[in-house]
């Protein structure tokens, strides 16, 4: 199994753009795969410098419906028009970034689904998108450890509600399906919190040795040094982690440098941050 960042908030090369966005290609049981899209066409132009063949994935899996992760959607369809694009049914809906009395939109999935339905591929909470790689949902009901970022919002009817994060989605997978081996857990952002995430995986696959957990924790505010939560919140992820027991942590975009810089203090060599060209294999 290959991991490889094609875009992230930072690069490990000045020959590899990095922008405020995720996009992971992963190799699998023969497949190649993409987890989100960033938020441009700039995956593409890494993937190109990395000789990565963008033309030869079948799949996207959007972990959820905000433009750092489905910006890029439209290009790679106009570079391989049979993808098929998979994202929790609650994609197909209206979000937004709220900051006092400005609403900014986030996310533009239904719009791409009517544009491109041919291509959509909507699940409800669980989906077996390949043997042995799994889409699934948070199914903890522990809000405490849900990010404590209070911007994002989603229309309900006529109405403007707190986002429920029912759009989110992670990504389980068992590399070459060999259960007994394993398997690596990517989420793209963890609004729900990625204790939650791992608890959920444990709940699902209690056999399996959790190898690796990859992504985002959204604990990054108005930039990469700043929090948009409290430290008790970091300490507490930290803490909950420490009991979960887990092979190497790779964070990256939106758990900011504060953010891992203060988890690295805690966890030490246990966790590392992923940039742009960065390449994992298992």
């Amino acid at each position: 199994m290959r991991i490889v960042a094609l875009i992230e908030n930072t690069s490990a090369t000045e020959q590899l753009k990095a922008e405020h966005g995720l996009s992971l290609y992963v190799e699998n049981g023969g497949e190649s795969f993409l987890i989100d899209t960033g938020a441009s066409d700039k995956l593409i132009q890494n993937a190109k410098r990395m000789r990565i063949d963008l033309s030869a994935v079948k799949k996207i899996l959007l972990s959820h419906n905000h433009s750092a992760h489905t910006g890029g959607i439209e290009p790679l369809v106009k570079l391989n028009p049979d993808v098929r694009i998979y994202a929790r049914r609650d994609c197909n809906g209206e979000y937004y970034a709220k900051y006092g009395m400005l609403r900014i939109p986030v996310g533009g999935v239904s719009d791409l689904a009517e544009d491109y339905p041919d291509n959509f591929v909507f699940y409800n909470r669980f989906h077996e998108v390949a043997p042995g790689f799994f889409a699934m949902c948070n199914e903890i009901p522990d809000y405490t450890m849900y990010s404590e970022d209070g911007h994002f919002y989603k229309m309900a009817g006529s109405k403007l509600i707190k986002d429920d994060f029912h759009h989110e989605a992670f990504f389980v997978i068992f590399p070459d399906n060999k259960r007994d081996r394993g398997c690596v857990v990517i989420s793209g952002c963890s609004h729900c919190g990625i204790v939650n995430v791992l608890k959920t995986v444990r709940k699902s696959f209690p056999d399996s040795p959790i190898l690796s957990v990859i992504g985002g924790f959204h604990l990054m505010g108005s930039s990469t040094k700043k929090l948009c939560c409290s430290i008790e919140y970091v300490d507490k992820t930290v803490n909950e982690i420490k009991a979960i027991e887990t092979g190497a942590i790779y964070t990256c975009h939106c758990t900011g440098l504060t953010g891992y810089g203060i988890m690295k203090s805690q966890l030490g060599d246990r966790i590392q941050y992923l940039q742009t060209g960065e390449e994992l294999n298992f």
